[in-house]
């Protein structure tokens, strides 16, 4: 059985913004598989960026490169780039394949927040997960 879960902001009035409604239970184990991002006037500054989190913890692969320099031997890491965004000057846009865990554990609660928003207004961030049933086999 599929599930979207949906988000909106209305208007962005500075950095981390909640997104409503601001939370999501989750009453059984999930698969993400894909996220949609809309907005109404498209971001013209810069692209807006976005983060779904599962009890606080970000559902998103870390997307940092490193960078490894062998005269001194120090390897460092980018800082984690977790976000997820909608283009400057696009509406809409789908991401799938970006996420950190398979499953999203019943019980959970699901957030979303609006880090930036490049100058776009009305956001709707959409989740789509399967569910699974209990032996590990998704349900139709």
């Amino acid at each position: 059985m599929k599930r979207t879960l949906v988000w909106h902001a209305l208007r962005s009035d500075g950095n981390l913004n909640s997104m409503q409604p601001s939370a999501y239970y989750v009453d059984a184990d999930c698969t993400p598989i894909a996220v949609r991002v809309y907005a109404q006037v498209a971001p013209d500054v810069e692209d807006a960026e976005f983060n779904i989190y599962d009890d606080g913890v970000t559902i998103f692969s870390d997307r940092a490169s490193h960078t490894y320099y062998p005269r001194g031997g120090v390897q460092t890491y980018a800082s984690p780039v977790t976000n997820i965004g909608l283009t400057k000057g696009e509406n809409d846009e789908v991401l799938a394949d970006d996420f950190k865990d398979n499953t999203i554990d019943s019980g959970s609660w699901l957030s979303c927040n609006l880090i930036k928003d490049g100058g776009g207004t009305n956001f709707t961030v959409q989740l789509d997960l399967e569910v699974v049933s209990e032996d590990g086999e998704t349900d139709n």
